[in-house]
């Protein structure tokens, strides 16, 4: 007959391994939902762009801007000498660290 120790503590396990799945597939399935590549842009209206710089500020030291002449957040052509009100110095995985 077995132990009813050992078959609790192998129930428990099993709980365990197959919470943990769960909580894996959701996390998952979360993860495959978002896009950002079907987020809008902003015109360079909107985001008030420039094709020259800030004083020293320009998008090529922005984390948004993508080489060689594209921007995550504004549409169109984006020069590296360029400026807009999104500029930041920033890196994206930094915001709210600083609380």
């Amino acid at each position: 007959m077995p132990d009813s120790g050992s078959s609790r503590r192998a129930f428990i396990r099993t709980v365990g391994v197959v919470a943990a799945a769960a909580a894996c597939g959701a996390a998952d399935a979360k993860a495959q939902e978002y896009k950002p590549q079907e987020q809008k842009k902003l015109t360079k209206a909107a985001a008030k762009y420039q094709d020259h710089p800030n004083g020293n500020d320009g998008c090529g030291a922005c984390p948004y801007f993508q080489f060689p002449k594209s921007c995550v957040l504004v549409e169109g052509d984006i020069s590296p000498m360029g400026w807009c009100r999104m500029f930041t110095s920033f890196s994206p995985l930094d915001r709210g660290a600083h609380t």
